[in-house]
This record gives structure tokens, sequence and C-alpha cells, in this order.
């Protein structure tokens, strides 16, 4: 019986992996200042992997139509964030607020998930939340 329950929640925790993993991500605003880039998502892949996987496949687009540069000049750091329950106002909890969007419901809960960082060197370093 004990060998019959793992095998079922491994199996759904295999699934839910496979299921989460497959969601197209949807960006849902982008903000640039010449220094950082921030990256508004309604989700990520679950695992590391998927993450950098995802962030290699739409990087290209993403720069192009966000008029983020990707050579030298570009930002140093790309921060992802969660869309979590949405635009909100200010208010005195620490969120990110946006210029782009028309206050006052123009901020987020500051929920990363992951950040991209240029090194000194040119290459690409991730950290995961």
């Amino acid at each position: 019986m004990r060998i019959f329950i793992v095998a079922i929640v491994t199996g759904l925790l295999v699934y839910a992996c496979y299921f989460f993993q497959d969601k197209p991500v949807k960006v849902i605003n982008v903000s640039f200042d010449g220094y950082t880039a921030q990256i508004v998502v309604d989700q990520l892949p679950f695992s590391e992997s998927g993450k950098m996987a995802w962030w290699q496949r739409s990087q290209k687009q993403i720069r192009n139509k966000y008029a983020i540069p990707s050579d030298n000049t570009g930002p140093f750091l790309i921060t992802v964030y969660a869309f979590g329950e949405g635009y909100q106002e200010e208010g005195d909890e620490d969120r990110l607020c946006f210029r782009n969007i028309t206050p006052p419901r123009n901020c987020i809960d500051k929920n990363i998930l992951m950040m991209i960082w240029r090194t000194r060197e040119g290459g690409t370093r991730y950290d995961f939340n």
C-alpha cells in the first residue's frame, strides 16, 4: 500500500512539472532605464533549466520589441517579476511602479522570479528565487 501511494504522489509531481513546463510565458510589461531592465510575466517554467531555456529562446524577440540593447550598452541586470495579483496602487507595500502605466494602479508586488546578469567578461549569470 505504501509503495502505491508513493507511486501516485511521484506520478502527480512528474505530471505537474511537465504541465507547468509547457505553458507559454506571456510578457505583460517591460521597462528599461538604460542600466537595468524589468520584465513582468504571468509565469515562468517550473525548473531553473526551463527558465534559462525560455530566456535564451525569447530574449531576441523581447529585446527587439522593447528596444533593449544586447551589446555592451545593454543592461547589466534584467529582473523578471511575476505579475501576481496584477497592477496595484503604490501604497505602503514594497512595490515596483512603472512609468509607462497610468497611475494609480501602475505597481506590482516585487516577486522576483529570475535575475539575468551580464558579467564583466561578457558572459551571462542567472539567479533564481
